[in-house]
């Protein structure tokens, strides 16, 4: 696969507890995605965290500053524990991407919201994720806060069994980098009958 087909860009999109994070950790694992999570950048830079606007927007900083170090190493990269409900977050991602010839597969999650909800409140009984805010709530609020997503925008079944929805993810990241690296190659030259070359 070119070198084309690596310096891309996953933002997983959709509501808190539709997989993104299952999916996030299987391209990381499967595919050498770094991965880039807004919430564990929030508690690094936090540890006492109040949950601000201002601490989630500082944390958004963070991502784009590593997201921007992996373009510049020519590293691919997933995008972790954001929605992108506003779209001038992602448009902010884009921009960053596309200063170093990176392009971003925007990936919407889709799940119901009793769904995420239900996770959520397995993950708040474990306490096994490090937003604190993160809580059944969330889902209820975002549902209203969604811009419409960008073109382009690709669907993984968020209500799947977890390692059918992580096929199913590989499987269209795997297919839209095999896309660019046909597009960065250009035509394929074969020969007809006659004997000339098309």
């Amino acid at each position: 696969m070119s070198a084309s087909a690596d310096r891309i860009v996953v933002a997983l999109m959709g509501l808190p507890g539709a997989g993104k994070t299952t999916i996030a950790r299987a391209l990381e694992r499967e595919l050498a995605l770094r991965r880039i999570c807004r919430d564990a950048i929030r508690a690094a830079m936090f540890p006492t965290c109040s949950y601000t606007r201002m601490e989630k927007r500082a944390a958004f900083r963070g991502v784009l500053m590593a997201l921007e170090i992996n373009c510049v190493l020519g590293a691919p990269s997933v995008l972790d524990g954001m929605t992108f409900a506003r779209r001038k977050d992602f448009d902010a991602v884009a921009a960053t991407a596309a200063q170093h010839g990176h392009a971003v597969l925007p990936l919407l999650v889709e799940c119901r919201p009793s769904l995420a909800r239900l996770r959520i409140e397995r993950d708040v009984a474990r306490g096994s994720h490090p937003a604190g805010d993160r809580l059944p709530a969330l889902v209820d609020a975002m549902t209203t806060r969604f811009d419409a997503p960008p073109e382009g925008t690709l669907r993984i079944d968020g209500e799947a069994p977890s390692a059918q929805m992580c096929a199913q993810a590989l499987l269209v990241v795997n297919a839209w980098r095999s896309g660019r690296s046909a597009q960065a190659q250009g035509p394929v030259a074969t020969s007809d009958p006659a004997g000339s070359v098309a």
